[in-house]
């Protein structure tokens, strides 16, 4: 097997999980909320995809890194660092129940400089995508300033909800673009 396959292996690998990462955050939200309590399964399963939804974008971040590392390979490898370390923290957080609020504004702050890097050089290869993965990860940056000023009045704290449901378009969207342009 030579180079270039290993590469194109690497890109579908990072396609599908990035995907699977979208499809581990809508399992989420369909067994999340009351159900969790009364079942010991449905618990275990929601922390299974708390961690899923995060490691599985592992792979995605190191065929961002990449693809986006010519122009500016030093910034491109600390916002991949910043991704990994979010998605891990983020990972472990869930899986053990162990979130603390200083973890979470952490993974949120690490998360919003991923994005918000990563967005910033997709716009010169795909603009659309980048200016998305700018916006979501301005929302990340904002949940974690949130995060740290609270307790707040739920209505401000409102203002980072669009996050989630972002991440989970961003999720599937990058494992569609990396699928579609399986090049290296």
């Amino acid at each position: 097997m030579n180079h270039q396959n290993d590469s194109r292996i690497s890109v579908r690998i990072a396609g599908v999980s990035s995907i699977l990462a979208g499809v581990c955050w809508l399992v989420w939200i369909s067994v999340n909320g009351e159900a969790m309590e009364d079942s010991p399964r449905i618990t275990k399963l929601s922390q299974l995809m708390m961690a899923g939804w995060n490691l599985l974008l592992v792979p995605a971040a190191i065929v961002l890194w990449q693809r986006l590392r010519a122009p500016t390979p030093e910034s491109i490898f600390l916002y991949t660092i910043c991704g990994i370390a979010s998605l891990s923290f983020w990972a472990y957080g869930g899986a053990t129940q162990g979130i603390t609020p200083a973890l979470e504004i952490v993974y949120l702050f690490l998360s919003g400089v991923w994005w918000i890097g990563i967005g910033n050089s997709l716009t010169k290869q795909q603009k659309a995508l980048g200016m998305f993965t700018l916006i979501l990860g301005f929302f990340a940056l904002l949940d974690a300033v949130l995060s740290f000023f609270e307790p707040m009045p739920f209505y401000i704290y409102v203002l980072a909800a669009p996050k989630l449901p972002l991440s989970i378009i961003w999720d599937l969207w990058i494992g569609v673009s990396l699928l579609r342009n399986d090049r290296s």
